[in-house]
């Protein structure tokens, strides 16, 4: 059976009998959705070409942070259960150990990098169609995150690790020292609570990625890495990473706000360009 046609605008409040449900799009009144009541058919209209995420900054903050405290919380717990009361299954501890690939905590940080990727992604394309001398920094940083994002998941450092007699953090510190001296100038062209929260996030994540990987590095070498010291250790360096992704986060975000009001529009259209 067929819908019937609703018009754009709908004028109900003359019959109390029916409810009205509106469609918003940004702050605009695209169309009305009127149900009855006491009828289980509902009508959906048709009201516009593209389809559109609205991020508030705020609340997707506060759901990140309240994710890492959790993701942080049950570690430490297990952690501190295991070693201190009772053992517990590999395969518990494992599902929720920040330190390891395959576990919760590690998907999570590689879809928070994913998801910063992608924000930088969308802020490049628009700083490109507005001819803004820095896009190509803003793909860089983009690109950065993606092979972050990879990294979590793939591991790469751990190999660097196997196929090496010294740590990573190193080479990690060095490259990172590079690209660091490289963004220079781009950081200083941003707005100043930008850069420095972006300043900020970069040298909490390296203080964990790198210094207290390197500062731990000493429990691998005297075979302890099965201690409650080092897991808590883990602890920090995870806490300090997905933390300052946090940050950056909320920083880029609130940038795309300044700047573009941080409307995200997605428009499928097929190779033509038409819609």
């Amino acid at each position: 059976m067929g819908y019937p046609d609703l018009p754009q605008t709908t004028d109900i409040s003359s019959d109390p009998g029916r409810r009205a449900s509106q469609y918003f799009v940004g702050s605009q009144i695209r169309g009305f959705l009127v149900v009855e009541p006491f009828r289980k058919r509902r009508y959906a209209i048709k009201t516009n070409t593209y389809y559109q995420l609205d991020l508030s900054t705020g609340t997707l903050v506060r759901y990140l942070t309240c994710i890492v405290i959790g993701l942080l919380a049950i570690h430490t717990f297990l952690q501190v259960y295991h070693y201190q009361w009772h053992k517990l299954p590999w395969l518990l501890r494992q599902l929720f150990d920040v330190d390891e690939e395959d576990s919760i905590p590690t998907w999570y940080s590689a879809s928070a990098l994913l998801l910063a990727s992608f924000l930088l992604f969308l802020t490049s394309n628009r700083k490109r169609a507005d001819r803004d001398p820095w896009f190509r920094y803003w793909y860089g940083l983009s690109l950065a995150f993606l092979a972050l994002s990879l990294d979590e998941i793939a591991g790469f450092h751990e190999t660097l690790n196997g196929m090496v007699d010294y740590s990573w953090g190193i080479p990690g510190g060095i490259l990172a020292a590079i690209f660091g001296l490289m963004y220079l100038r781009f950081l200083w062209h941003l707005p100043a609570q930008t850069r420095w929260l972006f300043i900020v996030s970069g040298c909490v994540f390296l203080g964990g990625a790198v210094g207290v990987e390197m500062w731990t590095d000493w429990y691998d070498d005297n075979k302890l890495l099965n201690t409650l010291a080092y897991n808590l250790w883990t602890t920090v360096e995870e806490g300090m990473e997905m933390g300052s992704i946090v940050l950056f986060i909320h920083a880029l975000l609130g940038y795309m706000r300044q700047e573009h009001g941080a409307r995200v529009e997605v428009i499928i259209a097929d190779k033509a360009g038409k819609t």
